[in-house]
């Protein structure tokens, strides 16, 4: 028998299903995008997404850059994990970054007599109420004269032969019924069944034990489904809206009843739409849908703002005492406590200073310090800090 090489993927959904899933989930965020009404692209400065007010990158986005980094290593690692089998050996390479020695499966490089094979135990854990999860979690273990090789059995892909991953249907089906039968239909699986002889090959279901083995899958219940679509639409909007309005500074007082109201009124959704799941998952995911209304809410107000004031008011303040600027029709502009306190030091007092303001006719005002800041990294760039 020729070599038989198999390669690793960390998905266990087919190519096409996982990209429809990622250019669905960027369809939404394009889609909120539009819907945000945005000024002309060509006038922003986007460098004020990602510098402070002193001109310097903050702590945050290193940390994600270095999360991103770390992710991009893992998937390269990924990618270099291989099987060989023949006639006598298999050949194992499974790179300790992978992060798979986490989870209890073998990494390193491994070569494995066939004739020292004792025992092939495929466990197929069916304590999960999806077959992803299933997948992901079930063995397969070659017990050999001198220890036991553990691998995940769905994700290995034989090179040259057709991929025999699921689609995103089956992915959220239930696993009971049908997840045996398909880990033994597994490329890896099969080959190692039809070349390991007479070698006792044993498959058993286990259920998954733990605190969360019985959970209740959202996935089943249409409320909690619409639940989760929520969540995920008034999420992606309070993230990219609060980014975009970073430069915008909100001054008087927000009118608490838009928090209220909006809290109030998913939360009552929530728990409608929860009719017929636990109690635990029914209010949980109610009062989560709730928080994310509460800060959705606050860039929704700054929106609403720049919507019902689209040109700002030019407005002169005077400057009372340092980063303190009042006017007799305006809420008081107080910066004492900003990170930028050098530069409102540098500034004259007792002289006025133009702010661009936008009114809500809600009892706030909004003014854009664009230039605030623009002015104050360039200060900090001519003063070496």
């Amino acid at each position: 028998m020729g070599k038989q090489r198999f390669r690793y993927s960390a998905s266990i959904l087919k190519p096409s299903h996982l990209f429809a899933t990622i250019g669905a989930l960027l369809t939404i965020l394009l889609g909120s995008l539009l819907l945000l009404a945005l000024p002309n692209l060509g006038e922003q400065d986007f460098s004020q997404l990602y510098l402070e007010e002193h001109g310097n990158v903050p702590f945050e986005l290193h940390l994600i850059a270095l999360c991103l980094l770390l992710g991009c290593v893992v998937a390269f690692v990924n990618r270099r994990v291989w099987l060989e089998l023949d006639s006598e050996n298999l050949t194992i390479h499974i790179p300790r970054l992978t992060g798979l020695g986490l989870m209890g499966f073998t990494t390193g490089d491994h070569r494995i007599p066939l004739n020292t094979i004792r025992k092939v135990e495929l466990t197929a854990v069916t304590g999960f109420r999806n077959m992803a999860q299933a997948l992901q979690q079930s063995k397969l273990s070659l017990v050999t004269d001198r220890r036991t090789y553990r691998l995940q059995p769905y994700h290995f892909l034989r090179e040259g032969h057709p991929d025999h991953r699921i689609g995103m249907g089956s992915a959220f089906g239930k696993p009971k019924a049908r997840l045996e039968s398909i880990i033994t239909e597994a490329p890896l699986v099969k080959a190692l069944s039809g070349i390991t002889g007479n070698v006792d090959f044993t498959s058993t279901q286990t259920d998954r034990t733990g605190p969360l083995a019985n959970h209740f899958n959202l996935l089943k219940h249409k409320g909690m489904v619409l639940q989760l679509i929520l969540l995920a639409v008034l999420g992606t909007y309070a993230l990219v809206d609060y980014v975009l309005l970073t430069n915008y500074l909100v001054i008087g007082d927000l009118p608490l009843w838009p928090f209220i109201s909006t809290g109030l009124l998913l939360g009552v959704l929530g728990v409608q739409l929860g009719k017929g799941a636990p109690r635990a998952e029914r209010f949980g995911l109610a009062a989560l849908l709730c928080i994310i209304a509460f800060a959705a809410t606050y860039p929704g107000l700054q929106r609403y703002a720049l919507v019902v004031s689209p040109e700002p008011l030019t407005v002169a303040y005077d400057n009372t005492k340092t980063g303190y600027f009042e006017h007799s029709h305006y809420p008081a502009i107080d910066q004492r406590e900003s990170s930028i306190p050098e530069y409102w030091q540098s500034l004259p007092s007792e002289v006025t200073y133009t702010f661009f303001l936008h009114e809500s006719e809600l009892g706030f005002v909004l003014i854009d310090m664009a230039a605030v800041y623009e002015k104050s990294r360039a200060f900090y760039r001519e003063d070496g800090r």
